[in-house]
């Protein structure tokens, strides 16, 4: 009889590459076994029915609950979701339909039992084809430390208080957004050979959970075992047969980016590591041998008796069913905030107060400027006068990467982003540089500190732009485009900082990006006076995503051509602030995109200031500003 293995056609593909490795390793046995995801399960032998993600197959199944209830009786679920998630909780409402359930891990599994499901461990193991590497001679892997996982706080901790030990080496960190199903046709994201070829193509993969729940993510390191790649994880319980020091680092989270590193420089011992870590995998957990072990030994065992009624209601799966009634463009929703004490009448005037302050606020703001304006025009006879000041390397040098800092009324930082600049520009391995530094008619001691650079670094080629009348963010960044002369222009904010090697990782992967890739940019380690807070930029460009919220920095590499193509940032009331999200949306509305680079360029610092103060009242009149801008976007509803 054949084994039919379920998942969601509408799921996330990892998922499907689950059940997929299951219906190889059977067919490997002997054991004829088919894909099915476009019917639910039906009359026949229930333990023959295998259903993967039950969290994600039943809700998302085009069909009445009744139905799916039904259907999970004649059905053994394999859980694939950690304990205290809401996906466990409708995964366990489906599962304890059935005769037993299946869990990929020993952790899981436990929960199960504790809640009183006959459950057993199906391991997750070795399938042909997920191995690329095939224990070949080693050969130069392109990336040291490399990182694939879901977004979640803990990791961006993580990876943003690592970004001081992990920029120097080659990365390739990436992350994606829960926001929707990832698909294997989906271009921001890793499946399949092109994921087992970057693994292959990796010397250490680290493992971080999502959050402090001890759970081993089988999936991730058997097919990074199969390729040759050494795992770095964090404690964790239930990595039977493999045994840290042998086939793997382990160590708790604080110590884990040193661990990681430690082997990074000891190659022969990482290499060692790798040949028994896949050893092991080939010849103990084979996947179709774990498959038939469990599936023969759980069908000897005293079956339960299925629980559900007609009409039964599936505890925890309300927000699944309406995201399948929404054809599966949502997978998990944003959590809905709690409601407040305001009514809507009180909201109403709350918005209306924001809207009245803000635009009494600008109104002011615009006023001193057409004040700044005038008078530069009576000085200079140009109200847009600039005075320009440069080291006496500028004139000759023939930068590839102009790096342009708008610097109003932050002279206090502006040395330390200065430096971190000629530390990414002037080393022999760095990309030909020059900076470009304007001060947007600063009133307190910034352009003095820019032109005491100058003086102090006459080797660097640096130019300082001090305009005569404030223009506001947007023109003090699109002045500095236009006196930029290298065929790339970064974008640094004199508060932020660049880590050395961050100029060349842009250049590099510019160099080689497809023409409709019009600016490169990298992770960002955010932090504030306090240290090390998380991670921004560190999400791959999704026009699906980007429409719900910023979350890339303007601190990233455009190609000249691009950024003059796009028109430059623009400057409207309505957008005050907001510059930087509004180019991005027009890069997307006119096909074009920017492309993330897998490791850690630069630091973003945390700070409540005033611009973002007022950039961030009244947000939602931001919002149809910028729709009625980019209205060819897929804005949602």
């Amino acid at each position: 009889m054949t084994w039919r293995v379920f998942v969601s056609e509408r799921g996330n593909v990892f998922m499907r590459e689950i059940a997929e490795h299951l219906v190889e390793g059977l067919v490997a046995q002997g054991r004829p076994a088919e894909l099915v995801t476009d019917e639910l399960p039906g009359d026949g032998d229930p333990a023959r029915q295998l259903v993967v993600a039950p969290h994600e197959f039943f809700p998302l199944f085009a069909a009445a609950e009744a139905d799916r209830l039904r259907a999970a009786g004649r059905a053994v679920c394999i859980n694939t979701e950690q304990p205290a998630t809401p996906f466990f909780a409708t995964a366990l409402a489906y599962a304890e339909l059935g005769p037993f359930t299946l869990d990929i891990n020993r952790f899981s599994l436990d929960a199960l039992r504790r809640r009183g499901v006959t459950a057993a461990h199906l391991p997750l193991g070795y399938v042909a084809s997920m191995d690329q590497w095939r224990n070949q001679p080693h050969a130069n892997r392109s990336i040291d430390i490399g990182l694939l996982a879901g977004r979640t706080p803990r990791r961006e901790q993580f990876i943003g208080g690592a970004a001081g030990q992990l920029w120097e080496w080659r990365t390739d960190l990436r992350f994606f957004s829960w926001h929707r199903p990832r698909r294997a046709s989906d271009a921001t994201f890793f499946t399949g050979d092109a994921k087992y070829q970057r693994l292959a193509d990796s010397r250490i993969l680290l493992n971080v959970h999502r959050d402090d729940e001890p759970y081993f993510e089988w999936a991730r390191v058997v097919e990074a075992i199969a390729n040759g790649c050494v795992v770095a994880t964090e404690t964790s319980v239930g990595i039977e047969p493999l045994e840290p020091g042998v086939h793997m680092v382990m160590s708790p989270l604080e110590h884990l980016a040193e661990a990681a590193i430690a082997l990074a420089f000891d190659e022969p011992r990482r290499a060692a590591m790798a040949d028994a870590a896949h050893q092991l995998l080939v010849e103990r957990l084979d996947q179709g041998r774990l498959a038939v072990d469990v599936l023969e030994s759980m069908a000897n065992t005293p079956r339960r008796t299925p629980t559900h009624r007609r009409g039964a209601t599936v505890p925890g799966s309300g927000a699944l069913r309406r995201v399948a009634r929404a054809a599966g463009r949502r997978f998990a929703a944003p959590p809905t905030p709690a409601p407040g004490v305001w009514t809507s009448t009180e909201r109403a005037l709350m918005e209306e107060e924001a809207h009245t302050l803000k635009a009494a606020l600008l109104e002011q703001q615009a006023g001193i400027r057409s004040i700044e304006r005038a008078l530069a025009a009576a000085r200079h006879g140009d109200a847009d006068h600039v005075d320009i000041t440069t080291t006496p390397t500028y004139a000759e040098a023939a930068p590839t990467v102009s790096v342009v800092v708008p610097l109003y009324q932050q002279g206090h930082y502006l040395r330390e982003a200065v430096e971190s600049v000629v530390a990414a520009g002037g080393g022999s391995a760095a990309p030909r540089t020059d900076l470009v530094i304007v001060d947007d008619h600063s009133t307190d001691d910034s352009l003095q500190v820019a032109l005491q650079l100058v003086d102090e670094m006459p080797w660097f080629p640096i130019a300082v732009v001090a305009r005569a009348a404030n223009g506001g963010l947007p023109v003090a960044r699109n002045t500095g485009f236009r006196f930029s002369r290298g065929r790339y222009i970064f974008a640094l904010d004199a508060d932020n900082l660049l880590y050395p090697a961050g100029l060349r990782r842009l250049v590099d992967h510019l160099d080689t990006a497809p023409a409709d890739v019009v600016a490169a940019y990298g992770l960002l380690e955010r932090f504030d006076e306090h240290g090390s807070v998380g991670l921004t930029s560190h999400l791959p460009w999704d026009v699906d995503l980007l429409v719900h919220g910023a979350f890339i920095d303007a601190m990233a590499m455009f190609r000249r051509e691009g950024w003059e193509a796009l028109g430059g940032y623009a400057q409207h009331p309505g957008i005050y602030g907001w510059e930087d999200y509004d180019l991005w949306l027009c890069a997307a509305e006119n096909g074009v995109r920017a492309s993330l680079v897998g490791a850690i360029i630069g630091r973003y610092r945390e700070q409540g200031g005033s611009m973002r103060k007022l950039s961030d009242i009244d947000m939602a009149a931001n919002f149809v500003t910028l729709r009625e801008r980019h209205p060819r976007l897929p804005w949602p509803s």
